[in-house]
């Protein structure tokens, strides 16, 4: 009967009343092993979940090895039927590695049986290949780097925009010389990151409609790319550019193209929900909201996610409670410190949320304890020209206090801070602190609260 293990120390016991370092145990570890490596070769890729092109790329794999040892045999017609394979798969998969090697066999078998026309063919398209591979590998190990920079810090990213903007020049460049996927999708990418970087997501939507037309024409392989992220981007990069209802049409026509046991069926259901949000469609808002909870994929989300499905929850609640009338619990409200880094992008949102607790419990003596913690945070974190927007939302919460919630004075003082706001665009992605509502309508609807209440 098998058994299965923890860890060695338990197994080395079980085995042999010994310890990992048994000479027994490490035998026996060392044939498993092997045995293990050896079954890959035999894995019918066909029954794993896994896309077609991964399937293809392992065939492409095996046939290669197969080529290899008939060469070693001098079977040369072997060698070339199975070379002659790969690269069928590879034309269609676009795979300019296995297709170098399947033209390198061919090469070599024209040249051992003395087929002059064959070797001449085979040697200019490996020519013309290998030089479309030079540029697809620059382009790759360019894109390779972005990556690792952008993974740094805020500042780090910040410094690096200048540079980013011509090394995705660059990739474009490379991209339309090697023509290549793996160079296209460098440059998709890596046009992606800068224009949220930037904040400039009309220019995503205008790549995703691209890349639609890229496929369609035959001139990006449509086996390979990932058509659910590109639909992900384009609803997404609508939401950022606040072209709201666009973005819900894409939203509700790519709804039931994601499967809702999956966290990308999450991802997806956030912008379409922020859609409805900031378009004010809040009865959609709450139907999204509804799909959210009760799909029991929820259970398996992060942590973090389940974090902002509770803030986005409790932000509906505060716009129409009648219209979300879940009971929300939010551990933020009270406990939540003045700056938390495992919150970034939300820090503002919570804070925001907190004020808007006391404010509809008429908690006078808490928001006059929050402005003092709200005037610490704008001046500690909000110092930047991106945080603007949230720097000028925060000020008139605060107006709203030392003004004693007089809906009228508010109004006529905070004009000034809100035509401002109004006129400020949200900044990129990469320091942006997240708007579930827009700071306008929040504050016209403080505004509304103050009119009915004080």
């Amino acid at each position: 009967m098998q058994r299965s293990y923890e860890s060695d120390e338990e197994a080395a016991l079980d085995l042999y009343n010994s310890n990992p370092n048994d000479v027994r145990y490490k035998m026996l570890k060392h044939r498993v092993k092997k045995k293990f490596y050896n079954n890959l070769f035999l894995i019918n890729y066909q029954k794993l979940k896994i896309k077609s092109y991964v399937q293809s790329e392992q065939e492409c794999h095996l046939l290669l090895h197969h080529a290899n040892l008939f060469l070693k045999q001098s079977d040369y017609k072997l060698a070339e039927i199975n070379a002659r394979k790969i690269i069928n798969i590879a034309n269609e998969y676009d795979f300019t590695s296995f297709k170098i090697a399947a033209l390198e066999i061919l090469l070599f078998c024209s040249s051992e049986s003395g087929a002059f026309k064959s070797f001449k063919k085979y040697k200019q398209e490996l020519d013309e290949l290998m030089l479309r591979k030079s540029y697809e590998r620059e382009g790759v190990s360019l894109f390779q780097l972005i990556k690792i920079k952008l993974n740094k810090s805020v500042k780090s990213r910040r410094e690096y925009l200048p540079q980013l903007e011509k090394d995705v020049a660059k990739l474009e460049m490379l991209w339309q010389k090697s023509k290549t996927f793996d160079s296209f999708n460098a440059y998709y990418k890596g046009y992606i990151w800068y224009n949220e970087l930037i904040g400039n997501f009309s220019k995503i939507v205008e790549l995703t409609v691209l890349s639609e037309k890229l496929l369609e024409a035959g001139e990006v392989c449509r086996q390979r790319f990932d058509a659910s992220y590109n639909k992900y981007v384009l609803v997404y990069a609508h939401l950022k550019a606040a072209k709201y209802e666009k973005g819900l049409l894409y939203a509700e026509k790519y709804f039931n193209e994601f499967n809702q046991n999956s966290n990308n069926w999450f991802a997806y259901l956030e912008n379409y929900h922020l859609l409805a949000v900031h378009s004010q469609k809040y009865e959609l808002a709450s139907i999204l909201l509804d799909k959210v909870f009760s799909n029991s994929f929820y259970n398996k989300i992060s942590p973090v996610a389940k974090e902002r499905w509770q803030l986005y929850q409790a932000y509906l609640s505060i716009i129409d409670g009648n219209l979300y009338v879940k009971k929300v619990s939010n551990p933020y409200l009270i406990s939540l410190p003045e700056y938390s880094k495992d919150k970034q992008g939300f820090n503002v949102a919570i804070l925001i949320l907190q004020f808007f607790y006391f404010l509809q419990k008429q908690d006078v003596e808490a928001l006059l304890y929050r402005i003092e913690s709200l005037k610490k945070y704008v001046h500690t974190h909000l110092k930047d020209s991106f945080s603007l927007r949230s720097k000028l939302f925060l000020k008139l919460l605060i107006l709203a206090v030392t003004e004693d919630f007089e809906p009228e004075s508010c109004r006529k003082k905070g004009l000034k801070h809100y035509e401002k706001l109004r006129d400020t665009p949200a900044p990129g992605d990469a320091y942006a602190e997240i708007e579930i509502v827009p700071y306008e309508h929040l504050w016209n609807l403080i505004l509304t609260m103050l009119q009915k209440r004080y």
